[in-house]
């Protein structure tokens, strides 16, 4: 059975999967966050085209296009476990609390964080393995209470 990405993406997610592959798993749950309240704010996909620039050093026409491509495919996503599984293999702990952090950023870059948002998020680290600690401490930092 082809995975999630290989229907989204064609035969991009091959064994050993490309820094491509694992940046298109990434922006897909930015992605879902910021669509999670039922519409993406402005701010949100500015904040998210943010996150691709800052971890990744992804040119505008890059990050304009792997949006492009994550927007047109984000209907048919059902299911976080094909994008979490990929980062969960290539990923170390670090880039995965990174990526909960940036998530974090994305849901409260329109000023609050919805509770479909937080949902979300909470889905995610849990999928990533990545502790409570460093949920909150994502959380926190995108409130800007980081004591």
């Amino acid at each position: 059975m082809r995975s999630l990405l290989d229907k989204l993406f064609g035969d991009a997610a091959e064994p050993g999967a490309s820094e491509d592959d694992l940046h298109r798993a990434a922006l897909a749950l930015l992605y879902e966050v910021a669509r999670a309240d039922g519409r993406v704010d402005e701010s949100e996909q500015t904040r998210l085209l943010q996150a691709l620039a800052q971890r990744w050093g992804l040119d505008d026409d890059e990050r304009e296009r792997m949006l492009a491509d994550i927007r047109s495919h984000a209907e048919d996503a059902t299911d976080l476990f094909d994008h979490t599984g990929l980062l969960r293999e290539y990923w170390g702990p670090e880039p995965r609390a990174g990526l909960v952090a940036d998530m974090w950023e994305v849901a409260h870059a329109d000023g609050h964080a919805d509770e479909h948002e937080e949902q979300i998020i909470r889905r995610v680290a849990d999928l990533l393995y990545v502790s409570h600690g460093d949920f909150i401490r994502g959380k926190l930092g995108a409130r800007g209470d980081s004591n």
